[in-house]
């Protein structure tokens, strides 16, 4: 593991799978110990690395004060993207992550930023650039960004909904819109009218193999009947989702909820439960049950069983799809934020990326709201 010192604090750079498998106990205590989402836990890390980390660089910073590690950056170096001569530090996770951003120890923020930013000024040359993707707007880094001497700019890259979450279910169906609150109340209390109905969360590890492919079938056969790709478009996908439900189920993250009528799965909801918060990922529905609006039952029941739980936020990630309006009005944004050397070509890349930023929103726009 290579070492740099910087502001008194240690930064180690890893840079294999080995080494990084050789700090998972560090990772797991800085969890414990700072914000933190699903998408920059451990486990979500090494398992993106494994299966999408061909032909890019581990760069991860270890960053390390006198009483020890107090952050990471979990970065990775990827080069010729979009058919620019240049490299990019990103996020291990860039692309098909919602939230990423640095693992920082509560009350060492500043110094992990400032130690942080000064390395960076150090490294990135005429040659790199730092591109953050789906970077929340809370994150710490902007102001030490803002105070460098780095070109920087940074655009909204996506639009995140979620749920404050009241004391009880009926508080929280009492502040939805009248019609849609009788809908849902309706359609709950319809299927269990008419089907022999159940609703659970997977908490067998010897289940999870097959619930997962339940939830792949069915997300994947709506998809196809509107002839697009879904979300488990390929076998590496489908690989990465089932290897980190396994991982996640064993860290108590993983939360994957099935709707039944007698034994069938006719709905699944995969999230991932994380610091209070339960983070809605990704659900699919048997279409033969479209009629019960089996899906909307699926998600209003598992935002129930998060009230019931004492969750504070259920947050539907990254997109605004229509449909989530009706359950909340309150949205965040997470930025792209790129960085790069105060030169002509610096600055050229930088506009750059933010542009195609720009372009990549407006056809995730349009699809959002068809």
């Amino acid at each position: 593991m290579d070492e740099r010192k910087i502001l008194d604090i240690e930064i180690k750079i890893v840079r294999d799978v080995k080494t990084l498998l050789s700090i998972k106990d560090i990772w797991h205590q800085l969890e414990e110990n700072s914000k933190v989402y699903p998408f920059n836990t451990f486990e979500w890390v090494v398992n993106w690395w494994k299966y999408f980390g061909g032909g890019k660089k581990l760069w991860i910073l270890l960053i390390v004060g006198d009483q020890g590690p107090i952050g990471i950056a979990p970065f990775m170096i990827t080069f010729g993207e979009m058919g620019l001569p240049v490299k990019r530090i990103k996020f291990i996770g860039s692309n098909n992550s919602d939230y990423l951003d640095f693992i920082v120890k509560y009350g060492y923020e500043d110094i992990f930023y400032r130690s942080l930013i000064k390395y960076l000024e150090s490294t990135i040359d005429r040659f790199t650039v730092l591109d953050l993707e789906h970077l929340p707007e809370s994150s710490g880094i902007y102001p030490y960004i803002m105070d460098s001497w780095l070109y920087y700019d940074y655009d909204v890259q996506d639009v995140c909904p979620y749920i404050k979450l009241p004391a009880t279910w009926d508080e929280y169906l009492a502040s939805l819109d009248g019609k849609f609150r009788r809908n849902i109340k309706y359609e709950i209390k319809r299927f269990f009218t008419k089907c022999d109905g159940s609703f659970m969360c997977v908490a067998d590890e010897n289940e999870i193999d097959d619930s997962m492919d339940r939830l792949i079938e069915l997300h994947q056969a709506r998809w196809r009947k509107r002839h697009m790709p879904g979300a488990f478009y390929s076998k590496r996908v489908r690989a990465f989702h089932k290897a980190l439900a396994f991982d996640f189920f064993n860290r108590g993250i993983l939360s994957l909820f099935e709707l039944k009528d007698n034994d069938k799965i006719v709905a699944s909801l995969l999230s991932y439960h994380v610091g209070g918060k339960r983070y809605y990922y990704i659900s699919g529905y048997d279409l033969d049950y479209s009629r019960l609006s089996v899906g909307a039952v699926t998600l209003g029941l598992s935002i129930k069983r998060s009230i019931e739980v004492g969750d504070e936020v259920y947050d539907f990630l990254r997109g605004d799809e229509k449909y989530k309006e009706d359950w909340t009005n309150d949205k965040k944004r997470n930025m792209r934020l790129v960085a790069s050397y105060p030169s002509v070509a610096g600055r050229f890349y930088l506009y750059y990326i933010i542009a195609e930023n720009k372009i990549i929103n407006k056809i995730k726009d349009r699809f959002s709201h068809d």
